[in-house]
């Protein structure tokens, strides 16, 4: 079953993120990128660029909390990009999705 199937559009995926954004408490930034953004069709998962300011233990059952949640309820496969602030910048992550995303948080 893919994604547009059950959701339409990327705007009730951000409604469903943001009902649940208790979830993304350790994360300072997020992003929706990817083909659900670009409006391709049939896109086979939910991209998302999470951002941290400092790893903890914390952060990795956060990771496993969203995965469980999003994929129980509604049947959505999150493909999770984590990065902390320094590594974005380094790496120009956002830079290079020439401004194909949308800030959630």
């Amino acid at each position: 079953m893919d994604i547009l199937t059950v959701l339409n559009s990327k705007d009730i995926i951000v409604k469903k993120i943001t009902h649940h954004i208790e979830l993304f408490n350790t994360f300072k930034k997020v992003y929706l990128f990817g083909s659900i953004v670009s409006k391709k069709r049939n896109p086979n998962d939910v991209d998302l660029l999470l951002i941290y300011e400092e790893f903890s233990s914390e952060l990795l059952k956060d990771l496993d909390m969203i995965r469980t949640v999003f994929n129980q309820l509604y049947g959505l496969s999150f493909d999770l990009n984590v990065l902390s602030e320094a590594e974005e910048k380094e790496s120009n992550f956002l830079g290079r999705l020439n401004s194909n995303y949308l800030r959630i948080k």
